[in-house]
């Protein structure tokens, strides 16, 4: 096979299997989705157990450090973290009150805020980088159910409703419930998870090896001429 060609090969398949990782300055409003809600735990306090997960609808990683965290009162805080706070595409990353597992309802928390807290009446969770908002979930009373969650079920976009969330039916950690984390019970209309890229370039990556490879032995036998 002609080098120049493999070269190009090699080079179109580790950009796709390593897509672009994005800073926050580059996220766009709805590119990220607040995708499940924990505002009123019951396992333990409010101050320990709060927490809120969102979505990367993206097909790049994207870096959240020096994103912020808001709501319409004084509420506010500046994700700053000791490095790259990665949220891969198509995937979940928790945001919490409290990082200790055993103190906080049995989650995992990605990253641990402070000065934000998720009142269990009516209120709002804006993520927004540069002034520019990403997302914003506005939630009435009636919205935070002791010790459940509320998961995204309705519409996506940059703008979302309490109404647009349904009350989550599985258990977790210390007998709440919801999926920090992870998918829930309900369906909502997320891109689609793509196919395992390793194995989908893989697979297309041999059949281009292996067409180049015989289109090369037929040029130099002469194979291909009338």
């Amino acid at each position: 096979m002609d080098g120049s060609k493999l070269l190009g090969l090699l080079a179109l398949m580790f950009t796709i299997t390593n897509p672009l990782k994005l800073s926050a300055a580059s996220i766009s409003p709805g590119d990220l989705i607040i995708s499940e809600v924990m505002a009123n735990p019951a396992a333990v306090s409010d101050a320990n157990g709060e927490w809120f997960e969102i979505y990367n609808l993206t097909g790049n990683s994207l870096d959240l450090n020096g994103i912020t965290l808001s709501d319409s009162g004084s509420n506010l805080h500046v994700v700053d973290f000791a490095g790259p706070l990665t949220i891969s595409s198509h995937d979940y990353l928790v945001f919490g009150r409290g990082g200790v597992a055993s103190a906080n309802g049995g989650y995992a928390a990605d990253y641990v805020y402070s000065d934000f807290t998720l009142s269990n009446s009516s209120d709002d969770i804006i993520l927004s980088a540069g002034g520019v908002e990403i997302v914003r979930l506005e939630y009435a009373s009636g919205f935070a159910v002791a010790g459940v969650s509320r998961e995204l079920t309705g519409t996506v976009g940059p703008l979302l409703d309490g109404v647009d969330y349904v009350l989550s039916i599985s258990p977790y950690g210390d007998g709440d419930i919801g999926t920090p984390g992870a998918a829930g019970d309900s369906s909502w209309t997320q891109t689609p998870k793509p196919v395992p890229v390793p194995a989908a370039i893989w697979l297309l990556g041999s059949g281009l090896v292996g067409l180049l490879g015989v289109v090369g032995r037929r040029d130099k036998t002469g194979c291909n001429s009338g």
